[in-house]
């Protein structure tokens, strides 16, 4: 059955409190998209953010931003009593968020009193680690772990029980604030699954180089003896940049991963799985080749392709789990092998209208007027040569006499043949503003908001 849904960060949602959060506005949305006719919404990365506040460079494949705590709800909990001033901005503003969100969550610290389900979520093995990772960064002026003093650098080579007890409270701190985050989130699944949405995830393909996952696997990332990149990821010139883009991850060791049974990148898939109802997995097509740039090019533009091992990796997966579903980020120039992976796994594919307007869509695909990388579909329009508006208007006026030109567009996605079409919330409203400017770093990059 062919399904739609929207593309909604819960960060851009509507909030008195610089950025959007799993609160009231979210359950609202919820309710908005439902009776609009959707059946699914799309968030991206929900995780810690890191460099240049993206969702794609997060401290963590696993740990949730605490900038998406809901004031309400915590007071509606009893655990936050004092009055805090709205800060409406129209704009998100990442660092004044997390520094009164961190406010807000120290107060519900101090008023919090664990019960068995709290003790049983602090035992949990990926937030003892992730907590014991932000109490260092924090202790060290949030610099990147490879810059850490060595009984920090090494704690997770060599355990240092006094390290450990002078940090204690800052640990037991960020255990607790996870476990407010994810419970709050999973309230939020639990009623958008029960009013008939699914959820769809965001998942990056790589994680950045000042985060847990590669602190605590080191074994399994090109870095040299300092900790520092030898190889990194991006992608060569293209329709976004022609520099290329740099995006400074650090490469996996795949020869590592495999004689490892993939287990990290598995247990990352599983667990998200476990938080939505449909992976989509970005930059696909690094399971068949991926961009190799040394770790002191200043751009993408010299780097080489090399092969990877994405049909044993697929083959492993769906051998243990069977029921992920997975669309994948399958866009760019691409050669034929990653279509074919793609189709042999059954994966959704993934269509642009922005990269081929006329172009016609498949059954086993999401379609997209244009994705959280791409312009909003006004002011992609008004940037398109007059011959090309004139040959829109005149399909669309011919298809849809009775709309107006945006509305008929809106409309045409719709009616393609994909498996899934996802609107963004900017097309709809018409907003002229855009999430992200691929190859860019910082504002106004995931600063928009409603």
């Amino acid at each position: 059955m062919k399904l739609s849904g929207i593309l909604m960060p819960v960060s851009a949602l509507p909030s008195p409190y610089l950025v959007g959060d799993f609160g009231p506005q979210a359950y609202r949305f919820a309710d908005m998209a439902k009776k609009a006719g959707f059946d699914m919404w799309q968030m991206l990365p929900l995780n810690t953010l890191g460099y240049g506040n993206s969702p794609y460079q997060c401290l963590s494949s696993k740990a949730l931003d605490p900038i998406y705590v809901s004031i309400d709800l915590l007071r509606k909990e009893g655990l936050v009593k004092k009055h805090y001033p709205k800060k409406i901005t129209k704009s998100v503003d990442f660092e004044a968020a997390k520094i009164f969100k961190r406010e807000v969550l120290e107060e519900a610290f101090s008023n919090f009193t664990p019960d068995d389900d709290y003790r049983s979520f602090a035992k949990t093995d990926w937030v003892r680690k992730y907590a014991l990772f932000v109490a260092f960064k924090q202790k060290n002026d949030q610099r990147c772990w490879n810059q850490w003093p060595e009984e920090y650098k090494n704690y997770a080579l060599k355990p240092d029980e006094k390290v450990y007890e002078e940090n204690r409270r800052e640990i037991e701190f960020q255990i607790f604030s996870q476990y407010i985050l994810f419970k709050q989130f999973n309230q939020l699944k639990k009623y958008v699954n029960d009013i008939g949405l699914k959820v769809i995830g965001d998942i990056p393909f790589y994680v950045g180089i000042d985060s847990d996952d590669v602190y605590y696997n080191r074994d399994c990332f090109e870095l040299d003896s300092d900790g520092h990149p030898v190889w990194i990821a991006g992608v060569p010139p293209d329709y976004f940049n022609d520099q290329g883009q740099r995006w400074g991850n650090p490469l996996y060791r795949w020869d590592v991963l495999k004689k490892r049974g993939f287990d990290l990148w598995f247990e990352r898939l599983r667990f998200n799985a476990n938080i939505f109802d449909i992976l989509r997995i970005d930059h696909f097509r690094a399971f068949d080749t991926y961009w190799k740039i040394s770790g002191d090019e200043p751009t993408a533009i010299n780097g080489v392709w090399i092969e990877n091992c994405g049909e044993e990796f697929f083959e492993s997966l769906f051998k243990k789990y069977p029921d992920i579903d997975i669309v994948a980020e399958d866009l760019g120039d691409l050669r034929p092998e990653v279509h074919e992976l793609r189709d042999k796994f059954n994966l959704t594919g993934m269509k642009v209208i922005q990269f081929g307007f006329f172009e016609p869509s498949k059954n086993n695909e999401l379609c997209y007027i244009g994705t959280h990388d791409n312009d909003s579909m006004t002011s992609w329009f008004k940037t398109q040569t007059r011959r090309f508006q004139r040959e829109v208007r005149t399909a669309m006026k011919k298809k849809y006499p009775d709309k107006k030109l945006f509305d008929a567009i809106l409309q045409y996605a719709l009616d393609m043949k994909s498996k899934f079409v996802i609107l963004q919330v900017s097309d709809i409203i018409l907003d002229d503003r855009r999430i992200n400017f691929p190859g860019t770093i910082g504002s106004p990059n995931w600063e928009y908001k409603l």
